[in-house]
Parts: C-alpha cells; structure tokens; sequence
C-alpha cells in the first residue's frame, strides 16, 4: 500500500479546500444507492466534514503502518455497525466513495489515483468485513480441496 500513498495523500489534498461539497456529493450518492442503513442526514455530514476528512487523512497517512491504522480504524467502523451496515452496504459505500472522487478530481482522477483508490478501497471494504462479519477473501486450502474435488464430479 505504502507505493499508492503519495497518490491517496495528493488526491486528498487536492480535495481539502472544498471537502464540504464532496461530502454533499458523497451524501447525495448514498441517497441514490440502494443503502439501506441508518445513515446521518445531509447536515450532519456538512456539521462533521471536517472531522471526517481528518479521519480520511489519518487513515490513508498511517496505511505503511498497520499497527497503527488498526485499532484507529476498527473504532470507527463501529458507527457504521451501530447503524446497521451490511457486508453488501460497505461495498456499495466503497463504490459511492469512490464515484464521488471521480467526479469530484474529474481530469485530476489520473489511471493511477483511480488505482491507488481501488487499491485502498478493497483494502477497506476486506478489512471491515473481517472486522464487522468474521467475513474474509481468503480460502483455507481445505475449502479449495474440497471445490476442486465437487468441480470434477
């Protein structure tokens, strides 16, 4: 992750100055989305954007340092689990994320910030998973024996 964080930080940079309409942008996507938890209203989100971008920039900062951006981040994926998010919620809030930056960078969205951003985003969306569901990627080679073993059947 350490080889996309120049990307993220620039992004984020790029964004600060005006952080208010992108979280209004962001809010208007999750209205648009097929979300259905209890997320806070358009002017809470205007109330705390600041707060919220210094979290962003926290995150995305700390990312060369796992044991530092852990315990930060499982403690602020608990307002998400107080207000209901599902496993399918977290990927369309990735998605949401993600097309508001696009809109909001526009020609500044370069190939490689997109990428940086994917990167991060399934970083994310697998570490909230594992930490919201006991959901994971990841295959135990039992499982995989046991798929090769059904598909030749």
């Amino acid at each position: 992750m350490n080889t996309y964080q120049p990307q993220l930080i620039k992004s984020l940079h790029i964004v600060k100055p005006n952080f208010h309409a992108f979280t209004a942008r962001f809010h208007a996507k999750l209205e648009e989305s097929n979300i259905t938890m209890q997320y806070p209203s358009a002017a809470y989100f205007n109330e705390k954007s600041y707060i919220l971008y210094c979290v962003l920039e926290r995150i995305v900062r700390h990312l060369d340092n796992p044991s530092s951006v852990v315990p930060f981040l499982t403690f602020h994926l608990q307002y998400l689990k107080k207000m209901g998010v599902t496993p399918k919620e977290i990927s369309l809030l990735c998605d949401a994320f993600y097309d508001t930056l696009n809109e909001h960078l526009g020609r500044l969205f370069t190939a490689q910030t997109q990428f940086a951003w994917q990167k991060a985003l399934r970083y994310f969306e697998s570490f909230a998973n594992t930490t919201l569901f006991n959901k994971t990627n990841v295959i135990s080679l039992e499982q995989k024996i046991t798929q090769l073993r059904t598909s030749k059947l």
